[in-house]
């Protein structure tokens, strides 16, 4: 076998071949590379300059995260046919290359018989890696242009993408049958002797037989030109389009950078304002955002998986959560549109009003499904509740039906404004202690202002107070001293009014010396757990779910049975995707006698939104946008005749869904 077409033989390690051909190519890559390189540093300085006009922020590299999200496709996998589109495509460019820079390393060996094994296998990886490229690429042409999922918006750069990748693909086979062709290769053989070796090649092969022979004299001249004008030249364009220009291929780098400095807070938390120092509140310029909040814009890679899991988009609200990062983005780079070094435009079009809508931003239930959904790691909901903050700190603006819980949160210290109850109602007869009482006690019971205020909830107080009893725990409440634990505050943007309302309790439940607390409203355990940390608040705190799982593994309380019923378990936001916890409260339902069990159709980190959280508890919908409606369709569908909640919000939102859908005789919520 004529071995010339593999790159190392000894032909290609002549001298006049080095001198006559070989080095003007050479020079040319080394230019080009030196530009290219020049314009990468150039492109990537310029954004790193636009992030860093961004607020400081400390955030910690998590490189297991990284490498967890880049090459092992923890998340990406979540939907199957995306997933392997883009498995194929990365590992294919990782082989595709690895081959090419060996390859690269052969033309640079001037000893007479450079080892052929390595440059045989460099061969064939990069043709293996270049056809899973071709199938990858094909299946995301299938997707992009006839499945066409709504959630995708495709931009000319997306088919720039594709031609040029197609191109450079189809070139570098066609240039490897030519010189398969020239070489006379045989068609048998699968060692690595002379005589065999066309299953080293094995695409570049079959191109081969459309090829006519040019004559022997011409190959190397024809085969080299060939390779710089309709390859390399066009591979060497392509990278520089997409270092300059902004490519949907920018998350080659970005998505790795962003993974890189995800979040180490506690998925329930936000990142609080301090009052005293800061000297705006919120966000109403791009500048007020953090660095690692610019990063998130440009990372973004339009995919809309958060936008197919967002239950307020889902219902026909204004939110969108990829249109929100797109326009903020959008906004980010008309703000700083000068080509050469990025600088403030102004005057420039209002964040809030202009870039996004105050519609969108009041829409958002702050139930994270985004998040979860998002491979890329990108934080919607910190910059969310940052434009809330300043509609509601610097502008006072609300949706009137939130400035009245708002008020109420003020001056009574709970948001349920027409409730006549108090909180120490509800123990009537149940011998339970008050600390202001008797402070012996080894749990606080955090009851929570729906529990101890809201009619319906008030039986789950009771309850939870009869679990205590039976299973002999020692506990108490705060009673008039509990205050609201501050979510609705903070999650509708009053940092202030939130900052007080922790800080109380804080110092309440520090007076008593309280240790250990059991919450049976998620929004009051992710509060406690989770940011009461953030003001000098640590305790141990545990959901009711968790410490009923705990006391049955212990003995301390026998389940027993009921009427026969189907039960389908609704996982709450804060419960579940902010927390973690999906088990503890499944375990409850299976461990009484009478309950089968069934799953929604969307449940887990997938579930469906009640419509409750991020202050919309108190927030006057359109009825046929409702979440909590079509939550309960659901239940239906799933032909359960109870819905189970380990949240009173959630509990409240299935009573009325159960009204609206008229359907109280056949379904009912506990």
């Amino acid at each position: 076998m004529d071995t010339t077409f593999w790159g190392g033989s000894q032909e290609y390690g002549q001298l006049w071949y080095i001198q006559n051909i070989f080095a003007p190519v050479i020079i040319g890559f080394l230019i080009f590379s030196t530009v290219l390189m020049a314009l990468f540093i150039y492109a990537f300085a310029r954004r790193v300059f636009m992030w860093m006009r961004g607020a400081k922020e400390s955030r910690k590299a998590r490189f297991g995260t990284m490498l967890g999200v880049v090459i092992g496709y923890t998340r990406m996998m979540s939907e199957a046919y995306p997933g392997w589109m883009h498995f194929l495509i990365l590992w294919g460019t990782v082989m595709f290359v690895t081959g090419k820079i060996i390859r690269l390393f052969s033309y640079t060996v001037t000893i007479p018989n450079p080892p052929q094994t390595i440059f045989l296998a460099a061969s064939f990886i990069s043709e293996i890696g270049a056809g899973l490229i071709i199938i990858g690429g094909l299946l995301a042409i299938i997707r992009r242009y006839f499945i066409r999922p709504s959630r995708l918006d495709t931009k000319f750069d997306d088919s720039l993408v594709f031609l040029f990748v197609f191109i450079i693909l189809i070139s570098g086979f066609m240039i490897k049958g030519y010189r398969i062709a020239i070489s006379e290769v045989p068609l048998s053989g699968f060692g690595f002797g002379e005589a065999d070796g066309w299953w080293w090649s094995p695409i570049g092969y079959w191109f081969s037989k459309i090829f006519m022979a040019f004559p022997a004299n011409y190959r190397n001249e024809i085969l080299t030109w060939h390779r710089v004008v309709i390859h390399t030249f066009i591979a060497f364009v392509f990278l520089a389009l997409i270092l300059l220009y902004r490519s949907r291929l920018h998350h080659i780098l970005l998505v790795p950078l962003n993974v890189l400095f995800r979040s180490s807070k506690p998925k329930g938390a936000l990142t609080p304002i301090n009052l005293e120092t800061a000297e705006s509140y919120g966000a109403s310029k791009i500048e007020n955002f953090t660095w690692k909040q610019l990063l998130d814009l440009d990372a973004c890679t339009r995919c809309g998986r958060c936008q197919d899991n967002c239950p307020a988009h889902l219902s026909g609200k204004a939110l969108s959560p990829k249109k929100l990062i797109q326009d903020l983005k959008t906004h980010m780079n008309e703000v700083y549109s000068i080509p050469f070094w990025p600088r403030g435009k102004d005057p420039r079009p209002d964040m809030i009003n202009d870039a996004v809508t105050q519609e969108a931003v009041w829409d958002c239930t702050t139930c994270r499904a985004c998040m979860e959904a998002c491979p890329v790691y990108i934080e919607h909901i910190d910059k969310v509740v940052d434009m809330r903050r300043n509609l509601a700190l610097e502008r006072a603006e609300f949706p009137e039906s939130a400035q009245g819980a708002l008020q109420s949160l003020g001056t009574r210290g709970h948001p349920w404004r027409g409730t006549t109850a108090t909180r120490t109602d509800w123990i009537s007869g149940l011998n339970v202690k008050v600390l202001a009482e008797n402070q012996d006690i080894d749990v606080l019971y955090w009851v929570g202002c729906t529990a101890s205020l809201e009619d319906r909830n008030i039986k789950v107080a009771i309850a939870t107070a009869k679990v205590l009893q039976a299973a002999g725990i020692n506990f108490g409440v705060l009673g008039v001293e509990e205050g609201c634990c501050g979510d609705p505050a903070r999650r509708m943007g009053d940092e202030y009014l939130f900052q007080t309302l922790a800080a109380k309790n804080i110092e309440t439940m520090k007076n008593y010396k309280v240790k250990k607390v059991v919450a049976s409203c998620p929004h009051c355990f992710n509060m406690l757990k989770n940011e009461y940390p953030q003001f000098g608040g640590d305790f141990e705190v545990i959901h009711h779910s968790q410490f009923i799982v705990d006391l049955m593994a212990q003995g301390k309380l026998a389940m027993g049975n009921v009427p026969e019923m189907t039960v389908a378990y609704h996982d709450s936001c804060y419960l579940g995707r902010h927390n973690d916890i999906y088990k503890q409260p499944r375990k409850v339902l299976d461990s009484i006698g009478g309950i089968k069990r069934v799953e929604l159709e969307r449940h887990g980190n997938r579930g469906f939104c009640c419509g409750g959280g991020g202050g919309h508890m108190w927030m006057e919908d359109a009825a046929e946008k409702r979440l909590n409606i079509r939550r309960m369709q659901e239940v239906i569908d799933a032909k359960a005749t109870c819905v189970a909640t380990g949240c009173p919000w959630c509990l409240s939102m299935f009573e009325d869904g159960i009204k609206a859908k008229q359907v109280e005789e056949t379904v009912k919520a506990m």
